[in-house]
């Protein structure tokens, strides 16, 4: 159902909620609203029904549309006969084409549900489709299939080892002073254990950054040798400390 009114959409928009709560509570359906979107509102109706009110300008009237699902013909048509009275609607069209007497639906309301023309049934074309249309779309996604593989082959072919090395080196450098201490004490820590494995560690730190990463690795293994060469599980490893 499609009302036009000469009241304007703003004024409608701010009245339209408590006209239909109140036109749903005089037919006793349980209703309750649901979140507003920009162009509709939507009320759940009777658990399962769904009522919808979508509002718009039309030069200086304003069209307001009744839809219903689920729901019983009868609830739609009161409602409807309730917002033309509200409103002062003076044009009613059934299913946006057959025009109605506005006046004498104000009055009526639940009975002209009968003199409703009867809907339409519409049947949706069948789409048939042959092999020849098929192949060609399998065709047509192989080759872009293949334009995108050969775009990406040759975006890795342009990208260099050594800047992947130092992409990665950045991420792993340690950007904020207590990750920086926290690398050197690592460092300190492994040279006080195996001088040896701690030079090259702390030339890297002065060359190429911090890394905790590589710290801990390095105090890790030196952790190691220390414990072996303590147990004498490795002879040959004392020389090394």
């Amino acid at each position: 159902m499609s009302l036009v009114t000469d009241t304007k959409r703003d004024d409608v928009c701010r009245s339209v909620i408590s006209f239909v709560d109140h036109a749903l509570s005089c037919q006793g359906a349980q209703h309750k609203r649901l979140p507003i979107t920009r162009d509709y509102i939507d009320w759940s109706v009777n658990g399962s029904g769904t009522l919808t009110i979508v509002l718009d300008q039309v030069g200086a009237s304003c069209l307001v549309m009744v839809a219903t699902r689920n729901v019983a013909p009868v609830l739609c048509t009161n409602v409807a006969a309730a917002l033309c009275r509200d409103y002062d609607a003076h044009t009613v069209l059934c299913d946006g084409t057959t025009p109605i007497d506005a006046e004498v639906f104000k009055t009526t309301g639940d009975p002209t549900v009968v003199s409703l023309p009867p809907r339409r049934h519409v049947v949706p074309r069948k789409v048939h489709g042959n092999g020849t249309s098929r192949s060609n779309g399998r065709h047509t996604e192989e080759r872009i299939d293949d334009w995108i593989m050969s775009a990406l082959r040759s975006q890795f072919k342009l990208i260099d080892l050594a800047d992947v090395e130092l992409l990665e080196v950045e991420q792993r450098r340690a950007k904020t002073v207590p990750m920086r201490l926290s690398a050197w004490a690592l460092s300190l820590t492994t040279a006080l254990i195996m001088a040896p494995l701690a030079i090259p560690l702390i030339v890297h730190n002065l060359v190429r950054g911090e890394d905790v990463r590589s710290g801990a690795m390095a105090l890790g293994v030196a952790g190691l040798y220390a414990v072996l060469a303590q147990t004498g599980m490795a002879p040959s490893f004392p020389e090394l400390l």
